[in-house]
């Protein structure tokens, strides 16, 4: 939940997407706005919520996501997913991140390093390093994953011409969106189960990832 709730606040911040129906002038008349908040939580009423039981194994699950781990080169997908025995169902979020970055991503390997590697080096590094000014990349992508992952509800209007200046339209524009908002997403969730980080980011060498898994492993132990 950690990990998905990174994930989608960081679309919508990113891409300025309102978190409410109402436009913003109309919320200033107090009968309109409680009419918005009744009205949504008629549908809201209607939705069935319910936890849904996951039926699926680990070992039902795992052939699913092999593939694309050992392909890679990597070690045997049922030693990685080691820690994940007893919760089968991060597995398949594991998955879907796999799935997204290599089958729907219009990006290539390169900028999607180049997203994953910002993404890693942005996350504070200590609480010191939360609060104040912090000096942002100019190149336009990095500065758009810097930017989504330190605060993302400040991207700008003029960050966004400066990526279609790059050549990106807004397919382009969303896959960055959501490479960065998986790469938040997958930063949160390996220091969560232990899981290598080289297993979701790309292009990075294994000198650095070393360093990641060095830094995951820190801030871990310092916050249990």
């Amino acid at each position: 939940m950690i990990a998905a709730f990174h994930f989608i606040n960081r679309i919508a911040d990113l891409l300025h997407v309102d978190p409410e129906a109402l436009p913003a002038p109309l919320r200033r008349l107090e009968w309109l706005r409680r009419l918005a908040v009744r009205a949504t939580v008629v549908v809201l009423s209607r939705m069935d919520l319910d936890v849904r039981a996951y039926d699926t194994t680990f070992d039902e699950i795992l052939p699913r996501v092999t593939p694309r781990v050992e392909a890679a080169g990597a070690r045997p997908a049922a030693d990685i997913f080691a820690p994940l025995r007893s919760c089968p169902k991060l597995v398949e979020v594991a998955e879907l991140a796999l799935a997204e970055r290599d089958d729907r991503s219009s990006l290539g390997r390169a900028t999607l390093g180049r997203v994953h590697r910002t993404v890693e080096h942005a996350l504070p590094r200590g609480l010191a390093d939360l609060e104040g000014f912090h000096l942002r990349p100019t190149d336009p992508v990095e500065a758009f994953a810097f930017v989504g992952t330190r605060y993302a509800y400040r991207t700008t209007e003029e960050m966004i011409g400066a990526l279609r200046a790059e050549g990106y339209d807004d397919l382009g524009i969303l896959d960055l969106a959501i490479a960065v908002a998986d790469a938040n997403q997958w930063a949160r969730f390996y220091r969560l189960t232990g899981l290598d980080p080289s297993l979701f980011y790309v292009s990075e060498p294994r000198s650095e990832m070393e360093a990641i898994s060095k830094n995951a492993a820190e801030s871990i132990g310092a916050t249990s």
